[in-house]
């Protein structure tokens, strides 16, 4: 670099690094840094160099290294600086797994940036709003939400931050509908599918309005939109390293149950997807995607019967979204361990896990159950009649409860009756409002 002054020269070295290692150059990245100098540079300078120290030590998954980078330069006397020190700092969280300190961390530089004007920077809004409505989905804050929503309802969403835009409301479709607020919800999910920057991400906006619809209890509306968003999902070119594969797990989930065969489908479509996730992916740093991939292959499981390797599976997703504040994911996760091991302790291990999402269609289901594992009209029913009761109240068709037990559907109207029978009641819309009545 003849004739480039040396503090150009570090400033060009350091973005150099930052760049070869959010494209998972490690090696290259280095190399970068050390032909910096060691000399007296301009603050903005000094902080470029450590934030490319940061960048790497986040794709090496090496926190400790990370922490000594972010603190290499004091910048709490530049307003613009600091800001991007404390989203920083929010990552820094993440990779060691505390995603309740990064969400703190996240409200705190949202905060200094929008009351600083010599902090505004909206491209950095806009990337630490989409990050804190991604936590605010998983994660009960009720202040921190109203507070996230105004800010990305406020935020001049300008042409190149689109893609943010989208991930924003597409967050907050599902951290409304697990507040209870479906309708919002719903809205959200039609306006990022609308603004859904390519087809996979249309597609995964398919299966989050199935999933939402069912969160609603439009089990109708919800079973359409998962044939069409199945449909989509297959034709599909999931090649990419980004996160729109995340919605073949969703449609896993919702479809093992109903259509088996389909879900086998769409879990050789995931695992047939010949590039991995970025390195500057979150996802990417840590061991919440093995904890999605093993929801989904204990879905599988337990459709086909495999009992105690669904169990395995399905306990192991509980047991880390448990220990990282995922809430309601822990919660699906325990309701479904109950549902394969029929242990009531499952039940009460989602109860404890939702309490703070109390209105979600997850602690609406677990009342559900807690409700009949305490009637006496259930405990009467044999194994098999409770099964078949579960997935009435789940909404499945006597077609769907044939193929996800495994028996004739003539087995399926015969059990029904007797439930029927059972709470006094002669439709299955009398039984699902009777069950229900009893959870309130």
């Amino acid at each position: 670099m003849g004739g480039v002054k040396p503090e150009d020269e570090a400033l060009l070295r350091a973005l150099e690094s930052a760049c070869h290692s959010l494209n998972g150059s490690i090696g290259m990245a280095r190399r970068a840094l050390s032909a910096i100098r060691p000399r007296t540079y301009t603050l903005d300078t000094q902080f470029e160099i450590a934030y490319s120290r940061v960048l790497l030590a986040w794709v090496e998954r090496a926190p400790e290294a990370m922490h000594a980078a972010l603190h290499e330069v004091d910048v709490s006397s530049s307003p613009h600086l600091y800001g991007q020190w404390l989203y920083a700092s929010s990552w820094l969280a993440a990779l060691r797994g505390e995603f309740r300190e990064q969400l703190r961390c996240l409200e705190r530089a949202i905060r200094h940036i929008v009351e600083t004007p010599a902090a505004y920077d909206v491209a950095l809004l806009a990337n630490a709003t989409r990050s804190l409505v991604h936590l605010v989905r998983e994660i009960a804050a009720p202040g921190t939400f109203e507070f996230v929503v105004g800010v990305a309802e406020s935020l001049p969403w300008t042409a190149d931050l689109e893609g943010e835009r989208f991930l924003t409301f597409r967050g907050l479709a599902w951290a409304y509908a697990l507040r209870g607020l479906h309708e919002k919800a719903l809205q959200y999910a039609y306006f990022a599918r609308d603004i859904a920057p390519s087809v996979r991400w249309v597609t995964a906006c398919y299966a989050d309005q199935a999933y939402l619809a069912r969160m609603a209890g439009e089990n109708s509306s919800g079973d359409a939109l998962l044939r069409h968003a199945v449909a989509c999902a297959q034709e599909t070119d999931w090649t990419s390293p980004g996160e729109e594969r995340v919605a073949i797990l969703n449609l896993i989930e919702l479809t093992a149950d109903r259509d088996l065969p389909a879900a086998a489908r769409l879990l050789d479509i995931y695992d047939a997807i010949p590039i991995t996730l970025s390195p500057r992916l979150a996802l990417a740093r840590d061991e919440r995607m093995r904890a999605m991939e093993g929801y989904a292959r204990g879905c599988i499981l337990a459709a086909s019967g495999e009992r105690n390797a669904a169990i395995e599976l399905l306990a192991s997703a509980y047991s880390l979204y448990c220990s990282i504040g995922y809430a309601w994911r822990a919660a699906a996760a325990a309701l479904r361990l109950h549902a394969v091991s029929e242990e009531v302790t499952w039940l009460r291990l989602a109860g404890e896990a939702v309490a703070e999402f109390s209105e979600s269609s997850v602690a609406r289901d677990i009342r559900a159950r807690a409700a009949g594992s305490g009637d006496e009209r259930v405990a009467s029913l044999t194994p098999a009649q409770r099964r078949v009761f579960a997935l009435i109240c789940d909404g499945l068709s006597d077609k769907q409860i044939a193929h996800s037990l495994g028996i004739s559907p003539e087995t399926v109207k015969n059990h029904a009756a007797r439930v029927r029978a059972t709470f006094g009641v002669h439709s299955r819309s009398a039984l699902i409002a009777a069950t229900r009545q009893k959870a309130v």
